[in-house]
């Protein structure tokens, strides 16, 4: 399978870090600490939250295409207080009718949405609204990644005892080789405590407005999208699997999440070099 990039130089790298945290070492959170990571209930340390959804024009509402992919992250444990996360995420548009993955346009090339790489923090607030300590803000940061964007706090909320709802909200407003992109996004996620991740698996609610993808050129449209989470590449549907793995396909990267800095290093140094 083509990705690129030295994987194996990658791989060599995580198994010295992995030794390393192993025997005490790790700490301040820069870029080498790839690191130890302490497992809590209903976590992994690989997840991958795949699903599906719509491309609707705005303001119509006239489907403009299927839309399906998913994000492979790795969760990493700084401390207490903060995780950093390595993901890369994917989707392809399909015809609302027929299924098939749309690769022309009315006469341009349709190609999928794909970050290859992006890393984020995730630290601990220090406040919430009723006084519950476990119920204080998430805040995001991008460390690393193609597109830098600023993140807004997520917030956390119980539905009854045993749910808890996070709001992610994204609002975006930035200069593109193709010109300026501006769209909002709506991440809400639902965990279920039990942690009965076979026949309750955290799911996911996605929605956006904003500038259409490339093919489309100019105006508005919505995407939503429902899916849910998965810890393994070998449980995703049988047809993304292949897709991946196809060989003529330069989709190799997305059976795994990034597995430290030292593969988003080699990664941007190709972005660059192309």
């Amino acid at each position: 399978m083509r990705t690129g990039i030295d994987l194996e130089r990658a791989r060599q790298q995580a198994d010295k870090t992995n030794a390393h945290n192993c025997e005490g070492g790790g700490g301040g959170g820069g870029d080498s600490q790839d690191e130890q990571h302490q497992q809590s209930p209903g976590s992994s340390d690989v997840v991958f939250w795949m699903g599906e959804g719509h491309l609707y024009e705005s303001p119509s509402g006239n489907v403009i295409a299927k839309v399906e992919g998913f994000d492979a992250s790795r969760g990493l444990y700084m401390n207490d207080h903060h995780i950093r996360q390595f993901s890369r995420k994917i989707f392809w548009f399909r015809d609302p009718e027929t299924n098939e993955l749309i690769k022309e346009y009315k006469g341009k090339p349709v190609r999928p949405i794909r970050y290859d790489w992006q890393v984020f923090d995730f630290k601990r607030g220090t406040s919430s609204d009723n006084g519950d300590p476990s119920m204080v803000p998430i805040l995001p940061t991008v460390l690393k990644g193609p597109r830098s964007v600023p993140c807004m706090p997520v917030t956390p909320r119980y539905a009854g005892k045993d749910v808890i709802l996070f709001q992610c909200p994204l609002f975006i407003n930035v200069e593109t080789a193709n010109g300026p992109y501006q769209a909002w996004e709506i991440y809400d996620y639902t965990l279920d405590l039990s942690h009965d991740v076979v026949h309750r698996p955290p799911s996911l609610s996605w929605s956006r407005q904003g500038s259409n993808p490339p093919f489309l050129e100019e105006g508005n449209g919505v995407m939503h999208f429902l899916g849910h989470r998965y810890d393994r590449f070998e449980d995703l549907p049988q047809h993304i699997k292949d897709l991946v793995n196809d060989d003529e396909e330069d989709y190799g990267l997305f059976r795994a999440p990034p597995l430290n800095m030292e593969e988003i290093h080699l990664l941007e140094a190709k972005m660059l070099s192309s």
